[in-house]
């Protein structure tokens, strides 16, 4: 079965029919093998580019599910070594600046100090960009302690109702088994006290909820100061969180300023491995420049990680002020995203401006264009790693580079006109010169 929503007999029809269209080509200009194998390498590409892009847009219709995952290409750049690379990274999310507005810490104070600070104060130092978050959800706070108060006194109200029931049903049996009047006297007089006591717990426990829901508001706010506080915890050094890192094996708890630490640790490795192999120390073998390689995208990894974990909290103290249940927001929709958008597109009408010979030599300028770029982000140089899903193992040049010069060596000749829609686009504007035969 096909992966796109397009029945395989229609897939089947359009490959016949394009081998047809180069068959009569080939035939018209004399079975020139020249002729034959440009038109077939531009068909090739085109339909290499139409259905890529066509199966990244289902993908999207699709959704996420079991067997699908929408296309992103957030993963490829995640950890691309290339010139272009730091580039795309920063259009999906910018972990440094992440880093730095909200596990920084504000203020040099040490662990101890912050310690001995007032919940208040302690909240008072929480990171800006993280006290906005929290300050937004303060109204969800503020319904979620009304609804726990409303959730509390029905709570008592049950309590009260069920232990009066339970002593009715208790005396109405002592008062069957007694046998005598003293005996009735007793079960009656021990069921007054136990519902005289479920009334006085009742009581208790709606004046609690009571003061809570008159209270919301107050109660609110110092839920979100308390989330500050744990959060401004975690920041300077008080508290500290499970964590994966690097070099160390299942799971370790670290405050935000133990994570910094490792982040510097891991850099300092990388560029003392950079300068090492600048300085010309080691065989200079593949397996050196590899090892610069990993440091440098464990770098990019850790950085990535610890601006993951600190949104991971800040999701969870919202949560926790929602009353355990997720804060359904709209995130925007960052570049990255945009940009994935129309990549999809871009090959779709690329793909296909170069399969039906449509504005031909543009067309695949624009897609040599996009696969150089493709290249600069994650080059098959040997002391990088080879990008998610590589097939082989390229030195230098890999499948972009020869379908970037591919495309390059078609725009060199007018292959639109000899079969595709240029023929007659561009007919009024453009001399037909048939292509010239091999003797």
């Amino acid at each position: 079965m096909s992966h796109l929503p397009i029945p395989l007999g229609v897939i089947y029809a359009g490959l016949a029919g394009t081998l047809l269209a180069l068959l009569v080509a080939a035939a018209t200009n004399r079975w020139s093998p020249r002729v034959f194998f440009l038109l077939a390498l531009r068909l090739a590409i085109g339909w290499h580019f139409m259905f890529e892009g066509f199966h990244k847009i289902h993908s999207h219709t699709v959704g996420q599910s079991e067997t699908n995952r929408p296309f992103s290409s957030e993963p490829y750049f995640k950890v691309a070594p290339g010139p272009l690379g730091e580039e795309m990274r920063k259009a999906f999310s910018d972990p440094a600046a992440e880093i730095a507005t909200k596990v920084k810490a504000p203020k040099d104070i040490s662990p101890a100090d912050f310690a001995k600070l007032s919940g208040d104060a302690q909240a008072a130092e929480c990171p800006e960009a993280v006290a906005k978050q929290l300050d937004a959800v303060e109204q969800l706070a503020r319904e979620s302690v009304k609804a726990e108060a409303a959730k509390e006194l029905k709570s008592a109200n049950d309590s009260e109702a069920k232990a009066i029931k339970d002593a009715g049903d208790a005396e109405a049996k002592a008062v069957k088994e007694a046998k005598t009047d003293a005996a009735k006297a007793a079960a009656k007089a021990k069921a007054d006290a136990v519902r005289e006591k479920a009334k006085t717990d009742a009581d208790k426990a709606r004046a609690a909820a009571q003061k809570k829901a008159d209270s919301f508001e107050a109660v609110g706010k110092e839920l979100v100061t308390a989330a500050k506080a744990a959060y401004a915890r975690w920041v300077y050094g008080v508290d500290t969180r499970p964590a994966q890192v690097k070099s160390i094996s299942g799971d370790v708890v670290l405050s935000a300023p133990q994570r910094l630490e490792h982040l510097e640790w891991v850099r300092r490795e990388a560029r003392a491995a950079e300068e090492r192999q600048s300085d010309g120390l080691g065989i200079g073998s593949g397996t050196d420049s590899k090892r610069v390689a990993e440091y440098r995208t464990a770098a990019i990894a850790a950085a990535a990680d610890l601006a993951r974990d600190a949104n991971a909290f800040v999701a969870e103290l919202k949560k926790d002020l929602n009353g355990g249940k997720a804060v359904e927001e709209t995130p925007e929709r960052s570049l990255g995203q945009r940009l994935d958008k129309v990549t999809m597109w871009f090959l779709v009408v690329v793909g296909a401006c170069v399969m039906f010979g449509l504005f031909t030599r543009v067309a695949c300028l624009f897609a040599a264009g996009f696969l150089v770029m493709t290249y600069l982000s994650h080059p098959a140089f040997p002391w990088y790693p080879l990008p998610p899903n590589t097939e082989g193992n390229p030195v230098f040049v890999n499948k972009n580079i020869i379908e970037a010069l591919a495309l390059l060596a078609l725009a060199c000749y007018p292959t639109g006109r000899w079969l595709g829609l240029d023929a007659i686009v561009l007919r009024p504007f453009v001399k037909y010169n048939p292509p010239r035969h091999e003797a």
